[in-house]
Order: structure tokens, then sequence, then C-alpha cells
């Protein structure tokens, strides 16, 4: 911390504002650039960088008042006339202020720190006390989420790439800016703290809070950058397809190829949530039934449990999972069913009308995964394994709380009631499915994943799995859950 600004602000009356200015790196090693507003003022602001360049600099982007020395005059033709902007001569070695840009293909030495526009954006952080003992404090950076306000300025980033990131927290007077009466080179600035973005403690359609912590406080972090102590794969979900690095081979639209007992192979995908359920495609479940206690179930069986009594058509809630039980003279394809016919499932996608005389009964789907015979199905059984279904994304239908949807190679599950023409994204409307538990048992499921019927395509996971396929090298143990 400069003298200069210890002195500031041990005077009576600080008679310049504080500044607060955020450094972002991102995966890519590009750095972005931040500061939270000056009061009503929501321009850029521009400050220096802590330390010199080590590349020169080429003709034409001097900044004028700023000190150079004299590299190259460039090639002949080319050259620079550096008594033009300041200089006295064009001497290797000469030291001059920039008076304006200049022209040609010369290089000079910075001998000013860079100059940086810090642009504006909503954000905060928080939890910066400072204890003598005890864990070191984890402080919480929150930013405005709201639309692609952050999103934009990610260069096709997600929030969760920024974990594991280095944040850099400055602070200065107003009156040091560039531009203003004491900038300088260095820049005269309080202590600047370090962070390293620890993982994302919650994220909203308004704002996203990142958990940051001190960079020698990183959890169970050694060298290497490995240590071999916790039970969750640290390896990003799908990382290796999507170009984002690590060991999970799994692809991106989860897709993956199974040699059938005929010979030939075939494709399928197959869609697990955060706590391996499987999401299955709806259409695929048209030949299962109702649960009977009398029936010998196998690992390859589908089946429901009915939920209360028949509903009447007006009443079916968007969202919710049923089977037909009366067609009467409903119109079911405008409630999400493929068919009119009794034992039809389907998942709502509007209440109904009022009057018709169709009834259906809600339902929640099984997968058998341990074969049993009269072990009812539920959310607890250690024979069963609750299913979602979904559907191929449409922007003109108008989807309910808790729907499911293919959309870009993944499912989504929507978020709330009436969604309708929001194509599926992280953010308020929507949350993705498709995503890993990190435990041993989510690594198996998929890449030991059988399907339920071998010699042909597109078919639903079995409730078993393969037993000596192999999970990617290094995957467990590993030392975060993200």
């Amino acid at each position: 911390m400069s003298n200069v600004i210890a002195t500031d602000a041990q005077a009576p009356e600080i008679t310049s504002g504080l500044v607060e200015l955020f450094q972002i790196t991102l995966p890519n090693g590009s750095t972005l650039y931040f500061h939270p507003g000056l009061d009503a003022d929501l321009t850029d602001v521009r400050f220096r960088d802590k330390t010199l360049p080590t590349n020169p600099v080429l003709a034409g982007n001097f900044i004028v008042g700023d000190s150079y020395t004299i590299k190259t005059t460039g090639p002949s033709g080319s050259s620079t006339h550096y008594p033009s902007i300041g200089a006295a001569n064009n001497n290797v070695g000469t030291i001059f202020t920039a008076t304006g840009v200049g022209s040609g293909l010369g290089l000079a030495t910075p001998n000013d720190c860079t100059i940086r526009d810090y642009e504006p954006l909503p954000m905060m952080i928080d939890g910066l006390d400072i204890s003598s003992d005890g864990a070191s404090n984890r402080p919480s950076l929150t930013i405005a989420n709201v639309g692609t306000l952050l999103s934009s300025q990610l260069e096709g980033f997600k929030n969760d790439d920024l974990v594991g990131q280095r944040l850099v927290r400055r602070q200065t007077l107003e009156k040091y800016l560039h531009g203003n009466s004491g900038d300088a080179s260095p820049p005269i600035e309080f202590r600047t703290q370090e962070y390293i973005i620890d993982r994302i403690a919650s994220e909203d359609g308004i704002s996203v809070t990142f958990e940051v912590a001190t960079p020698f406080d990183l959890e169970n972090v050694k060298l290497p950058r490995r240590v071999v102590v916790g039970k969750f794969c640290s390896w990003k979900y799908q990382g290796h397809d999507s170009g984002k690095g690590g060991g999970c081979t799994w692809k991106a639209n989860s897709s993956y190829s199974y040699k059938g007992t005929d010979g030939n192979v075939y494709s399928h995908t197959a869609y697990f949530d955060f706590d391996d359920r499987p999401l299955v495609l709806l259409s695929t479940l048209a030949s299962i039934t109702s649960y009977s206690s009398s029936t010998a179930y196998t690992e390859e069986n589908y089946t429901y449990n009915l939920i209360g009594s028949a509903v009447s058509t007006g009443s079916f809630v968007q969202g919710k999972t049923y089977v037909i039980t009366s067609s009467g003279n409903t119109i079911w394809a405008g409630i999400g069913a493929l068919a009119n016919s009794a034992g039809t499932i389907f998942t709502a996608i509007s209440s109904g009308t009022n009057g018709q005389t169709g009834t259906a009964t809600e339902i929640e789907i099984y997968l058998c995964i341990l074969a049993s015979t009269g072990n009812t199905p539920s959310i607890t059984s250690a024979y069963w394994k609750q299913a979602h279904i979904w559907t191929e994304y449409s922007s003109s239908v108008s989807y309910g709380k808790n729907a499911y949807v293919r959309f870009s190679g993944t499912v989504w599950r929507s978020l709330h009631s009436t969604n309708t023409n929001n194509s599926p994204e992280p953010g308020g409307h929507w949350e993705q499915s498709d995503i890993c538990g990190k435990l041993l048992n989510s690594c198996k499921i998929r890449y030991g994943v059988i399907p339920v019927v071998r010699n042909s395509a597109n078919q639903n996971p079995m409730g078993k799995t393969n037993g000596a396929a192999r999970l990617p090298f290094g995957s467990f143990p590993g030392t975060l859950k993200y």
C-alpha cells in the first residue's frame, strides 16, 4: 500500500471517494475488468496496472502523456518519426513523453503501467472480516445475473466455469484514477486482495453469488494439486467432449453405442439427474403397465404407481405425469398425450377443458434396479429407482413446473408454470437436469449403461449396469463436489 494513500486514509476528512475495482481471470487466460459504479455514474473508469508491461508498444498505440523508451524506429519506408510525438531524437534508448499516438512500425518500451478500462457491473463483496485465529473467512462475491448482463461479459463461458479462477480486488481513491489529478505510475492504491473463486454459493435469475477463498486456504489443495482423500469425482462433467478439459469423456449429448446380440452396433442416449434417476423419453413408455404385487419384475422393467384417484379433464396440473383411465370425449393431444386411449401416459401441458368427460390418474414412474416380487415401488425402496419422462422442447408449448424437455442435446426441468417460448438455458426459467451426482455410482450408471432392448436403437437404460465397464482414469477419489 502506498504511503501517500495511507496518509489520505489517516486524514480527519477524506475528500475523495473510495473506488472498488475487480479483475476476474477467465479459463482462457484473459482478464475481465469491472467496477460496481461510482454513485450515479455508470461509465467506464480507467486505472493503471500495478506492474510495468514487458512487451513493447507499436507506434499508433502510444498513450498521450505516458513515458516510453525507443526500441526500434521501424523499417525504411514505414519508420516512426519520434521527434514529432515528443522525443528529442530518433535514437534507440531515448526516453520521451508521448504527445501523440504515433505512426509507422516503430516500437517503444513503456515506462508507465498499462491503463485498463473497468466496465460498470452491479456487484458487491462482503464477509471480508480478518481474524487472528480460527479458520480464514470465506468472502462472498455477488454479481447481477439479470438477463444477459453477466453472461454477455464471459466470452462464451458459463458461471460455473469461473470456479477455480482468480479474483483480484483493488481499492483506490477517485482522485488517483487515470485522468484525474492524482494519476501516477505505478498507481496509488490500497493493498490488493487476491482470491480464488471456490464455488457457486447460490444462483438465480437476479444474481449469482460466488464463495471465494484466499489462495492459501483452498481445502485439500497440495502440490502437485491432487490429493487422494475424497469420495467425489474431481472431473468436470462432460468436460472432455465440451472442450473444457478434464478426464470425464462422457459425451456432451449423453450418447453412447452398444453392440447388440445380433452383432450390430446401435446408438442410444442415457440421461440421469443429480440423484442418478433416469430421464427417459415419453414415447418409449407406451407399453408399461401399473405395478402389480404378483408380477416378478426384473432390471429390464419400468412400471408406475397410481397416486390418488382419477382426475377429471380441467383439473390436471401442468408438469405432472398422468395415465389416461377413461378417454371420454377429451381431446388428449391438447393436454400432452400422444394417443386418446386408456393407459396412455403423458405429462400435462394444460389443465384441460372443463366439461369434457375424460379422466386420468397421476402416476410416478419407476425402474426396477433389483429383481423382486411384491416390493412396492417408492423413492426409498432398494428395489426401485424413480424415473422422470421428457419430451422434445417446443416453443409453442406452455410447460408447467417440473416438466422435463430435451433441448440442445440435454434434458432440462421447468422451474415455473406457464413456461412458454423461453428456450432452455441456465437462468430463471429452466435448470439442466442431466447433471452428474459426482459419486462413483453416477459414473458407473453412465459408463456401464445397458439398453433395455439390445437390438434396437434409442432405448431406455436398464436397472443394472455392466460391471466390467471401465471408468475414466483418475476419476476417484477426488476433492471437490462440483
